[in-house]
């Protein structure tokens, strides 16, 4: 008897199972191409000159130093690009996002002052500033009425208390505080045990404002914390299963399926830590169906019979993948890299076998009970482009490829499941 499984084969499986490991280096040449080439990535925006009215346009959204050293501006997507520096502004800004760099001049030790644009995350009588320096420490600054701006500094120190050494944090910055919030008991009140947080100092700081008549207001959300984006995502899903052991274990086996995947996505945007790495995740719901087969009959087949198994699967995946997303205008290439954990719904899983005269033995389950693995676990990458629509929401086209450690416990069986994605997702709110 001629084996089904090689005459139904996928010939594209061999050469995608090879060329997938080198995902992951085309995955790291595509960063290291970005950061070796001159990115772009103009948002609507405005610039501040240091006289006259403000300039509308489109500005380039960078990340962390880049934002604070320079601002590259442009009237609209064909004119042509003029770049500022801290001392040629009062400011720059986004539409979107409300987010804001003010041009301020700070000491960044053992340099002298020099202005640098500094990301305002609340504004009003008081104001809080934040700039990441060259070493990529993240500093907070802050100015009120009461205060000239003045760095809010955090460390920690090694202490010696009764032939112990132990590790005790510094915390003037609750003392700045107390300085530049003088007069606003609510404010006040929260600084004795004030967390060196974003969002603790943000806080702190629009209370004073809210206590000065000020309407408080956070001048930068998308910098303070992470924004979440839902979406749906859904496409075509191949399963190869290659499966050794018994009773497959002289020629071992294969098996194809192809169907689909679908589920809801969480986008989660860094923010803080960079414009273009966000983290994805899904739970997608997808069947996996495997029928293997011995070579034949009797020449070599498992104990002298025919043996055939029929595996009937459903999972939920979990795929964790962290996105980087190339900016080059309207269609942005992305890579990402991650790892996924599959829950299985159904397991069920059944063998059968010929005897000489052609009689089929009563079907057993090939794996049951603790020898199957209902957790699985994988590492995976794709390669996709991301395309913003006009209502402000991003559809995306990926390929992805997954590889797991299969649904088998026992020692000796080995259930690898290589998956293959074409996968298009659709954000249902706006970034």
């Amino acid at each position: 008897m001629t084996n089904r499984r090689y005459l139904f084969y996928p010939i594209w499986f061999p050469v995608f199972k090879m060329s997938y490991r080198y995902l992951f280096f085309a995955l790291f040449g595509l960063l290291a191409a970005g950061r070796a080439q001159a990115q772009t990535n103009f948002r609507p925006g405005y610039v501040l000159p240091l006289a006259g009215d403000t300039l509308r346009g489109e500005v380039d959204l960078r990340d962390g130093r880049a934002n604070a050293e320079r601002c590259r501006f442009r009237a609209n997507a064909q004119a042509a690009v003029t770049t500022y520096s801290p001392a040629e502004l009062r400011g720059y800004g986004f539409a979107a996002g409300r987010k804001h760099y003010r041009a301020v001049a700070v000491a960044l030790a053992p340099a002298a002052p020099q202005p640098y644009f500094l990301e305002v995350l609340a504004d009003g009588p008081a104001a809080l500033y934040f700039l990441r320096d060259a070493e990529q420490h993240e500093l907070f600054f802050v100015a009120s009425p009461a205060l000239p701006l003045a760095p809010l500094e955090h460390s920690t120190a090694r202490v010696v208390r009764d032939g112990q050494i132990y590790t005790e944090e510094q915390n003037p910055y609750r003392t700045t505080l107390a300085t530049a919030l003088a007069g606003c008991p609510a404010a006040q009140s929260l600084l004795p045990h004030l967390l060196f947080q974003e969002s603790a100092l943000r806080r702190v700081v629009e209370l004073y404002n809210a206590c000065s008549g000020a309407q408080p207001a956070s001048a930068s959300p998308d910098a303070a914390v992470s924004r979440a984006v839902l979406g749906l995502m859904g496409g075509v899903a191949l399963h190869h299963l290659s499966y050794d052991g018994v009773p497959y274990e002289k020629a071992g086996a294969v098996s194809n399926h192809t169907g689909f995947a679908f589920g809801p996505t969480v986008r989660i945007n860094t923010g803080r830590l960079s414009q273009k790495i966000s983290v994805v995740l899904a739970v997608l719901y997808e069947a996996e169906k495997f029928d293997l087969e011995s070579q034949n009959l009797y020449n070599g087949a498992p104990n002298g019979v025919f043996t055939r198994t029929h595996i009937d699967l459903a999972y939920l995946r979990v795929p964790v993948m962290f996105r980087y997303t190339y900016p080059r205008g309207k269609v942005t290439p992305l890579a990402e890299l991650g790892f996924t954990a599959a829950y299985a719904l159904k397991t069920d899983n059944t063998t059968e076998q010929a005897t000489a005269t052609g009689y089929f033995m009563k079907p057993q389950p090939l794996l049951a009970g603790e020898q199957f693995r209902s957790l699985q676990l994988g590492l995976g990458a794709g390669l996709g482009a991301s395309l913003r629509t006009a209502g402000g929401r991003n559809v995306a086209v990926l390929a992805r490829a997954e590889t797991t450690n299969g649904f088998s416990n026992v020692t000796g069986i080995s259930t690898s499941v290589l998956h293959v994605y074409g996968l298009l997702s659709v954000d249902l709110t706006k970034k």
